[in-house]
């Protein structure tokens, strides 16, 4: 079976010249924390999602309403827009995912693109220091404009590292800038990538309300997540239980 995924626009938002802001579950939930928050409190637009099969028949309430599971927002004003994920990809569709997701970009006429993600952190002495990588030789200047501190070598994982590979030739430039982490929810991590994008695009949020809701916020995602991972171990041990007939 081919597996797709559709960006669906709600309404017509033109996103050319803008920069996103992409924030996929990864290490330290840094993306969809740093993500949500920014939507939140800076009243962003909702203006379209993702849609697609891959995604677990597990879905958000809020406000009485179910929620897609991954959405995008956009603020005119800032020329700013925002891809948010509350569901994990699972290994097999990454690939798929990021092409798809690198193809909406070029196609939006994007020009910068910002994944948040995180990094294990080494040490205490280092929990504030951002970390970043760049799809290709010119976009590292956006390393040097925002004074990133750039991960010369080394290994990164995940749908964030496939989105740069996939706009290594693009004409958008594109940055992962990686906070350290040392939670399975890190929300210091995730005011740390906020502080950061205050400077680099002006969004004047305050984190403290952010660092102040971290614990009922950590309970409430850990619980998602988990109901997911139940669901998913809970179909596997059915179908082990009750294997398809073959005639």
């Amino acid at each position: 079976m081919k597996h797709d995924l559709e960006f669906v626009e709600l309404q017509k938002c033109s996103l050319n010249g803008y920069t996103l802001i992409e924030g996929f579950p990864g290490m330290g939930l840094v993306g969809t924390i740093a993500a949500k928050y920014i939507v939140e409190k800076l009243n962003f637009e909702y203006v379209g999602y993702a849609d697609s099969d891959i995604f677990m028949p597990v879905i958000r309430i809020h406000d009485g309403m179910p929620v897609r599971p991954c959405r995008i927002y956009a603020c005119r004003e800032r020329k700013i827009a925002v891809l948010i994920s509350e569901q994990v990809i699972s290994r097999q569709f990454t690939h798929m995912v990021a092409k798809k997701t690198a193809q909406w970009i070029d196609g939006k006429g994007i020009c910068e693109l910002i994944s948040l993600s995180g990094v294990q952190a080494s040490s205490n002495s280092e929990r504030e220091t951002i970390y970043a990588i760049a799809s290709n030789e010119s976009s590292k200047g956006l390393i040097k404009k925002y004074g990133l501190s750039e991960i010369g070598e080394g290994i990164t994982t995940g749908i964030t590292a496939l989105i740069l590979l996939e706009l290594r030739n693009s004409k958008a430039k594109a940055i992962s800038i990686l906070a350290n982490v040392q939670l399975a929810a890190d929300y210091k991590a995730s005011a740390e990538v906020i502080r950061k994008l205050n400077e680099m695009l002006g969004l004047n949020l305050n984190v403290e309300p952010l660092l102040q809701e971290a614990r009922e916020t950590e309970k409430q995602l850990i619980a998602q997540l988990q109901k997911l991972r139940d669901t998913k171990d809970d179909t596997e041990r059915f179908e082990a239980k009750n294997p398809p007939l073959v005639t």
